[in-house]
């Protein structure tokens, strides 16, 4: 037979219970287990209480005592000793007893613990140290020892009622770790999805600046501002590649006399050849970059390396100088003006249209647009992946909590005896 059914009838203790109205059931499981416990508790505490007020002139005659008895010194010494440590003990007990207001098996479980715990001598279990202080005070210990023997049953009266239910107080004891583990993984899910709910919020506020910006940037992007500032855009690039083809131009039609200037200037470097400040200008600035070199008097510059290498045959090889001279009476037939002019134009028209650009401030406008739909998108990103593992979590979460619920339904069918139905809400 069950146990319920021993104590009490199925009809009191509902088979059926609420979760959230456990505590409440564990109290009448509890009543059940432990009928006659709360009676039995009120007469031992009073019991213990009388005890206690005899044991407490009965120490303090044991500490006053003097010895009529003839013992050897060694006894003697240790049974005074003894008595000394054994008064001290046993007035601090009397002091530290409590006795509990409180009759439910927690209490009464606990005040027996503590209290037998605390009688413990700390002399321990030494038969030889009693022996001494019962060879010099044998009437007042011998007092004394009754009433502890009494305190001693009295407290093993008191959890009578609790033997044989070690199992069930296990499992009440079991229960409400139980349920606040229930509750811990109720409050992450809670949470879990707070997080989720607040993430998709914020995508959501993200994704409508999105669509919001991107119409202003198709806006732009429509203007006639953005079709002026595109045009330009496209003349200045039309430009400046016009420049460099211009400027590679002129690398080009200076390149037959570069291995001949560098031979000149090594010579002169090396003192087989000695150049004047101007010749030697003239060739560093042609070699260093023909492009610049227009800009200062190119012709003077071609003459005066003209004028080198016809005065002295020995400063390049026949072939050599033969070519770099045909080359430069070229570059001197050529209208170079022209280039440097050409070259200068270019340059005053990139001026002007960057100049131009500059004065529209629609690119910035583009650039922050687009810049703040990119870092929207990122966080939206990032928003959704928080949002994937916090589902996964709260995946997790709900098979531990259907693991945790099984765990306390099995604890109760074990307490109870027969199957016990929690309906959750949640």
């Amino acid at each position: 037979m069950k146990w319920l059914d021993r104590f009490l009838s199925k009809e009191e203790i509902p088979a059926t219970v609420a979760f959230e109205e456990l505590d409440t059931w564990l109290e009448l499981v509890s009543e059940s287990l432990f009928r006659g416990l709360s009676a039995n508790a009120d007469r031992l505490y009073t019991e213990i209480t009388g005890i206690i007020d005899a044991l407490k002139p009965d120490i303090a005659a044991l500490q006053t005592a003097e010895s009529a008895e003839e013992v050897p010194d060694r006894i003697a010494k240790i049974g005074m000793l003894s008595r000394d440590k054994m008064v001290k003990h046993l007035f601090a007990v009397t002091e530290k007893i409590e006795i509990p207001s409180k009759t439910d098996y927690q209490t009464v479980s606990a005040f027996y613990k503590d209290t037998t715990a605390a009688l413990e001598f700390p002399f321990g279990k030494s038969q030889t140290n009693i022996y001494c202080v019962r060879s010099l005070f044998p009437v007042e210990i011998k007092t004394a020892i009754a009433d502890l023997k009494r305190l001693r049953a009295s407290l093993d009266q008191l959890i009578t009622p609790l033997k044989g239910k070690e199992r069930q107080i296990k499992q009440l004891e079991r229960v409400p770790g139980l349920v606040q583990a229930i509750n811990d993984v109720r409050t992450g899910i809670a949470e879990e999805k707070a997080r989720v709910n607040e993430h998709e919020a914020a995508c959501a506020a993200l994704e409508e600046s999105i669509e919001t910006e991107s119409s202003l940037l198709k806006r732009i992007e429509d203007s006639e501002e953005w079709k002026m500032f595109k045009a330009l855009e496209g003349e200045l690039a039309s430009l400046e590649e016009e420049l460099n083809t211009l400027e590679a131009n002129v690398r080009k039609l200076f390149a037959p006399l570069t291995k001949a200037l560098t031979l000149l200037k090594k010579q002169d470097e090396t003192g087989r050849h000695t150049l004047t400040p101007e010749e030697r200008t003239a060739i560093g600035s042609i070699l260093s970059s023909p492009v610049r070199a227009l800009n200062a008097d190119i012709a003077k510059s071609l003459r005066s390396i003209q004028k080198v290498i016809k005065g002295d045959p020995a400063v390049l090889k026949d072939r050599k100088r033969e070519t770099a001279l045909n080359w430069i009476e070229q570059l001197l037939q050529a209208d170079l003006a022209s280039i440097t002019g050409k070259r200068e134009r270019l340059q005053a028209q990139i001026k002007e249209t960057k100049s131009k650009l500059a004065a529209l401030t629609i690119r910035q406008e583009k650039e922050e647009l687009e810049h703040s739909i990119e870092s929207a998108r990122g966080q939206c990103t990032q928003l959704r992946e928080e949002i994937a593992r916090a589902q996964k979590h709260i995946v997790s979460l709900d098979e531990e909590l259907s693991e945790k619920k099984q765990r306390l339904a099995k604890a109760l069918e074990e307490l109870a005896g027969n199957e016990i139905e929690v309906t959750f809400t949640f």
